[in-house]
Order: structure tokens, then sequence, then C-alpha cells
């Protein structure tokens, strides 16, 4: 598994690729977790996971997931998936995630639905 973080304007992005399974997972939990703790900030960024270039994930890393939803709910934050690989988005259908996150097609969707100021960001490159 490999991951990226990328700042733009209220929103972070962060690009996940490759596998999450039960050897991942904590790798995973380990990049999502520190923008997931209350700095004080107000208001807190929103969180868009780009899972377009996932191409596996197993039950440990939907427990991750669940754990994300749960602590940006408590906080008041959004929290959105985009660009799941059909594979990955049967597996959220399957396990009924895609009622619990915010799914979107594409990563310019999902940054457009949480921040206007993150589209425009994202268009201009």
């Amino acid at each position: 598994m490999e991951s990226s973080v990328r700042q733009i304007a209220d929103v972070t992005l962060i690009r996940i690729d490759g596998r999450v399974d039960h050897a991942t997972a904590k790798a995973f939990e380990e990049v999502i977790k520190p923008h997931l703790d209350d700095t004080g900030a107000a208001p807190l960024p929103k969180i868009l996971l780009d899972l377009g270039g996932l191409s596996f994930m197993t039950s440990a890393g939907l427990r991750v997931l669940m754990i994300a939803a749960k602590a940006c709910a408590a906080q008041g934050r959004d929290l959105a998936v985009a660009a799941l690989q059909p594979a990955i988005a049967e597996i959220f259908k399957i396990s009924r995630f895609d009622l619990v996150l915010k799914i979107h097609p594409t990563v310019e969707e999902g940054l457009s639905s949480l921040s206007s100021e993150a589209a425009v960001l994202w268009e201009a490159g």
C-alpha cells in the first residue's frame, strides 16, 4: 500500500494505492489517523479519500474506514471517498458502506461536493 496526502483549501485529500488487507491495515490506519485528531482548529478540514488506485480491500480496511467515519461524525466533519474501482465499489455495496460514507465517482466531484474553493484549486492544477 502506498499513500499521499495533499491539502487543498479546506479539504485533506488522501490517496491510497495498492491493497489494504490484514498486512497493510495498520499502515492504512496510520495514514488516516493523524487527520482525524481534533487539533482545536476551527473549522476542521474535510477529508476526501481518493481510492482510485486501490485494487483490493478486506474487512480490516473497512474497519479503519468505519472508525474514521465515526470520528468525523463525532466532530461534525465531512468524510467522503472518491474514484472507487468496480471491485471496491462492489465491496462497499455488499458491506453497506455505500450507506455509511459519501461516495463520489471522481475526485473532482468529491472536491466539488465538499468545497467549492477546493474544486477551483483542483481545476487550476
